[in-house]
């Protein structure tokens, strides 16, 4: 464990920490437009409704489990060392900083193509100028210290809640049509609209363990962890069913719902203004989710290397923040150089990697309360081992659904994409065995 220069006095607070989760896990409705005119109207809106209490609050409840009783810096990747060794704990690191690459530099180009609707002009080259710029200012705020991230997470939260909240008041005014109809999009049956509509849920309400690398750098994590996990599932919840509901109340058109549409039907139902508003809302919806994610991939090569499978230089921290500087900055390169991508395939091997680091997270609780069961724990995962397993059962299961969701296209499997996320998996042992060579070259 590394000490951070006057750690005591920049951690980060309740609220700071409660909408950085949010931020992870979230950041406003963004990205679900596409489950409506797939699945249909009624099943995109179940979906999102039970989605939480089946998924997000399950991972909610083991994320703030572990982090009462273990709050350390690193989060699942220390709790699967603690519980499994130095094996299992290297796959957790492994699986947290790949998906971490893959989402971050996703955000830094849905950014640019947000802003492309504003600036058509820009061309390739302005795109990826523009992921650029995003990239490298958030690895500055985050530099400045996890109090500047959390401010940044709560100022970027309101801003592009703002217009969201404006869209549900004029569409709950002006509510002229059965939102849930037709309840699922023609030809398809009920069970293939929830399919359809779960596998792009489950990747929505990813996101809730995402904080808890960053443990020892919030006020009392023991108390704010459970606090502001709650708080982030029910902000996140609302922020998925009240946008869609509002809106396929006031226009039925949901035929024409697809990626980046709620700048226009914002448009449509308030007016160019509100549109101007919802466009400037998903700008900072996408800085968000960088912002908060760097963060979270930088602690876990910090602490990676705290404990030697990394260099000991990405552990080095700034000596006036105390703030992973050399981890960031490699983590903003990998993202400059992978925002160039076509994300296809990249979106493959989050699914695989993000669901294996779930189902890792309830198998920690489990064997934790088993080896460290005298541990105080502020919180536990309600209704005793039934309740764990019923969690790890639930989550499992939406794990395989998503993976299938993955590798099945129209309904066929496509075995490149099954080979893509079989090799992101083999990976992790590939660098694991790299790693040890690694150790053992500098011990000698």
């Amino acid at each position: 464990m590394v000490t951070r220069p006057g750690a005591e006095s920049r951690k980060a607070s309740l609220l700071q920490l409660a909408f950085m989760i949010y931020g992870a896990a979230c950041a406003g409705a963004f990205g679900m437009e596409d489950m409506v005119s797939d699945a249909g109207p009624g099943a995109a809106l179940v979906t999102l409704m039970v989605l939480p209490f089946i998924f997000s609050m399950p991972v909610a409840f083991a994320v703030a489990e572990l982090s009462a009783a273990f709050p350390v810096e690193g989060g699942n990747y220390r709790w699967s060392l603690m519980a499994f060794g130095d094996f299992w704990g290297f796959q957790a690191g492994w699986w947290a900083w790949m998906s971490g690459v893959v989402v971050n530099s996703m955000f830094a180009v849905l950014f640019a193509d947000y802003l492309q609707r504003w600036l058509p002009g820009m061309g390739p080259a302005g795109h990826w100028l523009a992921c650029l710029a995003l990239i490298w200012f958030m690895c500055w705020l985050n530099v400045k210290g996890v109090r500047v991230v959390g401010n940044a997470s709560i100022i970027l939260s309101l801003v592009l809640l703002a217009p969201f909240v404006v869209l549900i008041a004029l569409g709950f005014a002006h509510w002229g049509r059965n939102p849930f109809s037709p309840f699922t999009a023609p030809p398809k049956g009920i069970l293939a609209g929830f399919g359809s509509a779960a596998a792009l849920g489950i990747w929505l309400y990813s996101g809730f363990d995402k904080l808890s690398t960053a443990a020892e750098e919030v006020d009392d994590p023991r108390r704010s962890f459970p606090l502001a996990l709650f708080f982030a599932a029910a902000l996140t919840m609302l922020s998925y069913v009240l946008p869609p509901l509002a809106a396929l109340a006031a226009d039925g058109g949901w035929q024409a719902w697809s990626g980046a549409y709620f700048p226009a039907i914002a448009a449509v139902i308030g007016g160019p203004w509100l549109g101007s508003a919802m466009l400037f809302g998903a700008l900072c919806s996408n800085a968000l989710l960088l912002n908060v994610t760097m963060l979270s991939a930088s602690r876990v090569m910090q602490t990676m290397a705290e404990d030697r499978f990394l260099p000991g230089v990405l552990a080095h921290l700034t000596p006036e923040r105390g703030m992973p500087g050399v981890a960031l900055v490699l983590g903003s390169v990998v993202y400059s150089l992978f925002s160039f991508f076509d994300f296809t395939q990249l979106a493959v091997i989050y699914a695989w990697f993000q669901m294996g680091s779930y189902i890792l997270l309830y198998v920690n609780v489990w064997a934790l309360r088993r080896t460290q069961p005298d541990v105080p724990r502020s919180f536990v995962v309600p209704f005793g081992k039934p309740g764990l397993f019923l969690s790890l059962g639930l989550t499992c299961s939406l794990a395989l659904l998503a993976i299938a969701s993955a590798v099945f296209k129209g309904g066929r499997f496509a075995p490149a994409q099954a080979a893509i996320g079989v090799a992101a998996l083999l990976s992790g042992p590939a660098a694991y065995r790299a790693s040890k060579r690694w150790m053992r070259r500098a011990e000698a």
